[in-house]
């Protein structure tokens, strides 16, 4: 007799149920309003060592933080706001100053966990206007060393 299997047919989770937040000293900023894409990655490095008289190598792996991107259509100047409070970040002008990413998923099940990716650091942020017809978009990358979920 085969084995019966499981389906789960629940709604899977889509891009508009999905709230990408960025929150600047404890505050939410209102910088971010159209984001069109985001993805994450927890970064693992994977090692192996040989050793004499065993048969064969031993693996390990350790954790490295997260990177990430998103991309966003510019709706107003604050961008450019938070492109400044960037800059003067990383050129320590206000070396203090903390940022976070929050994301929150609302599954249709009610479940609302958050991920929040903590004192979150950013790469470049090329601006493409690609064609008269195209949305403005700036896409940023970023990196962090840890995050923090709430399931719920």
């Amino acid at each position: 007799m085969a084995a019966k299997t499981s389906i789960d047919s629940s709604p899977r989770l889509r891009g508009q149920e999905v709230l990408i937040e960025l929150v600047v000293d404890g505050a939410l900023s209102d910088a971010f309003t159209a984001v069109a894409a985001f993805s994450d990655s927890l970064k693992f490095a994977k090692s192996e060592d040989g050793f004499l008289g065993e048969p064969t190598n031993r693996h390990d792996f350790i954790y490295n933080g997260v990177d990430g991107s998103f991309e966003m259509h510019l709706q107003n100047s604050r961008w450019m706001t938070f492109q400044q409070v960037l800059k003067d970040i990383a050129q320590r002008n206000t070396p203090d100053t903390v940022i976070n990413i929050v994301r929150t998923d609302y599954y249709a099940n009610g479940n609302t966990p958050t991920r929040t990716y903590q004192d979150v650091k950013f790469g470049g942020q090329p601006t493409a206007v690609s064609s008269r017809g195209d949305f403005v978009k700036v896409s940023f990358d970023f990196s962090c060393d840890d995050y923090n979920d709430q399931l719920n």
